[in-house]
């Protein structure tokens, strides 16, 4: 009985560990900081940098032949928006912009190259990121 509930007590531990275990591996080094992939939100992928938040759609739940994806992110900046988007608690901000991210290579680890802009401009501001080695 007991070696059935330390089986049952293991399988739940790592089952809940499962999430943070998948997205460890997932980090880079960009112009703008250390960007971590955090969580997935239904379809949209949440990364963290060191000035705020990204959210891609699409990308959640997908590991390999990445492609093209869109999205936008929230964080410090001077730059204020007459519309806001929400930020990584929930909370409404109005400093955020466009973000457009292409994975330069199909399989893990996966460098990528992005474009930003300040709020609906159109992206064209470089962010690129590389795995750590």
């Amino acid at each position: 009985m007991k070696r059935q509930q330390l089986i049952i007590g293991s399988t739940v531990f790592f089952l809940t560990l499962a999430p943070s275990i998948a997205y460890s591996d997932e980090v880079w080094n960009s112009n703008y900081g250390r960007v971590v992939y955090q969580s997935d939100r239904n379809k949209t992928a949440v990364w963290t940098y060191p000035a705020g938040t990204i959210f891609i759609e699409g990308l959640a739940g997908v590991t390999s032949n990445r492609g093209i994806y869109h999205g936008y992110w929230v964080g410090k900046s001077n730059v204020k928006c007459d519309t806001a988007r929400e930020d990584s608690s929930g909370k409404l901000s109005n400093t955020w912009g466009r973000f457009s991210i292409r994975f330069t290579v199909p399989n893990f680890p996966m460098p990528w190259e992005a474009k930003w802009s300040y709020c609906e401009g159109e992206p064209t501001f470089s962010w690129n990121g590389t795995p750590p080695r």
